[in-house]
């Protein structure tokens, strides 16, 4: 397996593997109706933008996860989307999608690994954090995040889950 930096010819992996893990993956945690609203071709609250610094992990030339980062200088609950950051104070992880079917591998420990180890490549940032959902918070806390406050995010029209708010210092 490789990580490599995420292409314009990745975007639709990228979001396909996005909708297909937290269908696949988030429905225990949401339940299907909800999954099936947030995933929905035509949900226009459904507008997660590929980070500047994104990453996908190849296997046999297939895309089997992807992640990404960006340099934000507030903590949101959404991406700060096109706004220029002249003065970053935190990295957010934006993203850590395995394909269903490559579960428990490891591949989300290895791209977690390899986001934070590009933080502190690309940046002098040692603050990061992250929005988990419900069912990925054991494995944010195994990872070193602290848990933090609860939000209730939209994502679909009559549709809210609960996703939790975690950070780490990266040493």
């Amino acid at each position: 397996m490789i990580i490599r930096p995420a292409t314009k010819a990745d975007t639709t992996a990228f979001q396909d593997i996005m909708k297909s893990a937290i269908s696949g993956i988030c429905a225990a945690a949401y339940g299907a109706e909800t999954v099936a609203a947030w995933t929905s071709d035509d949900n226009p609250a459904f507008h997660f933008r590929i980070p500047k610094f994104a990453f996908v992990a190849e296997e046999n030339d297939e895309i089997i996860a992807v992640g990404g980062w960006s340099l934000t200088d507030q903590v949101d609950l959404h991406p700060v989307g096109d706004r220029v950051i002249e003065a970053p104070t935190h990295a957010r992880i934006n993203a850590v999608y395995i394909r269903p079917g490559f579960e428990g591998q490891g591949l989300g420990h290895k791209m977690v690994t390899h986001l934070e180890a590009d933080i502190t490549n690309q940046s002098d940032l040692r603050d990061i954090y992250l929005w988990s959902t419900k069912n990925a918070i054991p494995f944010y806390q195994a990872m070193g995040y602290t848990p933090g406050v609860d939000e209730y995010p939209e994502v679909a029209l009559g549709y809210k889950v609960q996703v939790r708010y975690m950070w780490k210092r990266l040493g």
